[in-house]
């Protein structure tokens, strides 16, 4: 698996490692509207599969992505891929959300192997797509626009350490 979707393994397999399934239901502060461990995890997954699903799709078209990047567009792939700035609040996308998934309840082991083969498909599908496109935009992304196949797995790194430090906080 490539580096960057490497260390969000590793990040959470630290965090998770031990987690009994009621340490993963629980959440912060008893607050039912603030995400536990599994439904971050969940989370994090559904986005692996919508990427997946999107890429899938532009490997069928045979064709890298055409479209230009806005000014705007530039400036966020800037401050959160490159820079790794993603801020707090920010609310996920419907398709996103950790009730889709439908899990029953499971432990730290289990949501680490969850993480695991949904970043594993992904890496297998974003090498795919290299191979396909080579260094060009493979998929748009709903807010950053055309990504290449490096930007892909860089916004998934930061995106996925931004929700480990939420994980972190819920073990404090």
């Amino acid at each position: 698996m490539d580096a960057d979707l490497e260390a969000v393994v590793s990040g959470f397999t630290a965090a998770l490692s031990g987690r009994t399934v009621e340490d993963c239901q629980r959440h912060p502060g008893g607050d039912a509207r603030r995400w536990n461990a599994q439904e971050i995890v969940a989370h994090l997954v559904m986005t692996y599969r919508s990427t997946g699903q999107l890429l899938r799709k532009r490997m069928e078209t045979g064709q890298p992505v055409g479209e230009l990047k806005t000014l705007t567009q530039r400036f966020l792939q800037w401050l959160v891929i490159q820079r790794g700035y993603f801020r707090k609040g920010v609310k996920a996308p419907e398709f996103t959300l950790p009730e889709k998934a439908g899990w029953s309840a499971k432990s730290g082991e289990e949501l680490v192997g969850e993480l695991r083969t949904g970043l594993a498909e992904l890496d297998g599908i974003l090498m795919e797509c290299e191979a396909q496109f080579g260094s060009h935009a493979v998929g748009t992304h709903f807010i950053f626009g055309p990504l290449t196949a490096k930007q892909w797995r860089r916004f998934h790194r930061v995106h996925g350490l931004h929700h480990l430090k939420q994980m972190e906080a819920l073990f404090q």
